[in-house]
């Protein structure tokens, strides 16, 4: 058996990587842009994660209007696994001038070690997602977790914390953190969400990491602006 990093890498391996998804094309949907607001009803928690707010978005999560009905189908999908369970939503849209802002400094912290340019954007890609590809600056990424009983579950790591534990499938977390894992994957991926398994808490649809995992011709959304997220639905919701 080989060491604890060992193991790491590959399960590393087995992720799939920029190279993977930048030649995946964006197709044209028959969509009006429109972002809205996750509203915290019935089956699903909001609440924004801390430490991943936006000043251009401030306290609301929004996402792209398919993405909010495939939420509550899987936060209807965990109650029917088991009723004290609660889907919690804790991020969704990112501006694509946050997400080049965050992936710039990933990138600037790794130049001494990567002369080379393209292996400077797939080592920073492995901590953030290059901008062009990144499923959260196109309102169809999500990052969740689960309540049992409205209180946190054990998920072998804090939502968003950047740890190779974090990995979907380590086996350094304790039993009944890797069951809620599957529980939390089985439900996302019954609505129709893409995982990736390099964060437990990170599902998308519609986008680059969606059409490559599913094997679609194509991704159905491209990166927005903030401008862009201001399209939002004048009759959503937008209490939380």
């Amino acid at each position: 058996m080989g060491t604890r990093e060992d193991v790491y890498q590959l399960l590393e391996e087995k992720m799939l990587k920029y190279a993977d998804y930048a030649e995946v094309p964006v197709i044209e949907v028959d969509e009006v842009v429109l972002f809205e607001p996750v509203p915290a009803q019935g089956v699903l928690r909001v609440e924004h994660h801390p430490h991943a707010r936006s000043e251009l978005t401030g306290d609301v999560i929004y996402v792209r209007r398919p993405v909010v009905d495939m939420l509550y189908a899987a936060g209807q999908e965990l109650k029917n696994l088991d009723r004290s369970l609660t889907l919690k939503v804790v991020y969704g849209f990112r501006p694509l001038e946050d997400q080049t802002r965050i992936f710039e400094a990933a990138k600037d912290a790794l130049r001494g070690q990567y002369p080379n340019e393209p292996e400077l954007t797939e080592a920073a890609h492995r901590n953030v997602a290059v901008p062009e590809v990144a499923g959260y600056p196109t309102g169809g990424a999500v990052a969740v977790e689960i309540l049992r009983d409205e209180q946190p579950v054990d998920m072998g790591t804090a939502v968003m914390q950047a740890d190779r534990d974090a990995f979907t499938f380590s086996p350094f977390v304790s039993r009944e953190a890797w069951e809620y894992r599957q529980l939390l994957r089985r439900a996302m991926m019954a609505a129709g969400f893409a995982p990736f398994d390099g964060e437990w808490w990170h599902f998308s649809y519609g986008d680059k990491e969606w059409a490559r995992y599913y094997r679609q011709p194509g991704a159905l959304y491209d990166q927005a602006s903030f401008a862009d997220a201001q399209k939002v639905d004048p009759d959503a919701d937008l209490a939380l």
